[in-house]
């Protein structure tokens, strides 16, 4: 159930960093063997919904290639009721880089998740994440699905 009340009430961080280990991530037919990425998010509209301003980098390790990507854009936090939950949902633009096509492609990822506060542990969440990106490469581009998840840590709280 949506309520209209503070998200300060569900997270007191203004600005966060995020480690995430990449469950599955799919491309042009091929899983990657290995892959993480990371993130820092710090909020520019306090009030509901709350508004982020989110930077990305990560990579992706397949048998015969590593790609790299480098991403900006906003994310949204969705405010619920229950505040063991922090769903959220993000739009970015950046730059995908493959090592074996040596080139540089723009990438467009919409995506979201769910941080989790753990019971009795208020100085980090849990995150799980969906994400889906299209790369607009030379040959006409393809599309890539991420499933992640990780750790939320604070640097600066309310």
């Amino acid at each position: 159930m949506f309520v209209a009340r503070s998200v300060s009430a569900q997270s007191t961080y203004s600005t966060t960093f995020s480690a995430n280990f990449d469950v599955a991530y799919r491309e042009l037919g091929d899983d990657s063997n290995a892959g993480a990425h990371f993130d820092v998010a710090g909020t520019v509209k306090p009030d509901v919904p709350r508004v982020l301003i989110v930077g990305e980098a990560g990579f992706n390790h397949f048998s015969d290639a590593t790609v790299v990507s480098a991403l900006g854009g906003v994310r949204i936090l969705i405010p619920i009721e229950d505040d063991r939950f922090l769903p959220f949902g993000e739009l970015m633009l950046g730059l995908y880089h493959c090592s074996v096509c040596n080139e540089n492609d723009p990438a467009l990822q919409a995506g979201g998740g769910v941080d989790f506060r753990v019971p009795r542990h208020r100085s980090f969440r849990l995150r799980a994440q969906l994400d889906y990106r299209h790369v607009f490469s030379g040959f006409g581009g393809f599309d890539a699905l991420r499933l992640s998840g990780g750790i939320v840590l604070p640097l600066l709280g309310q």
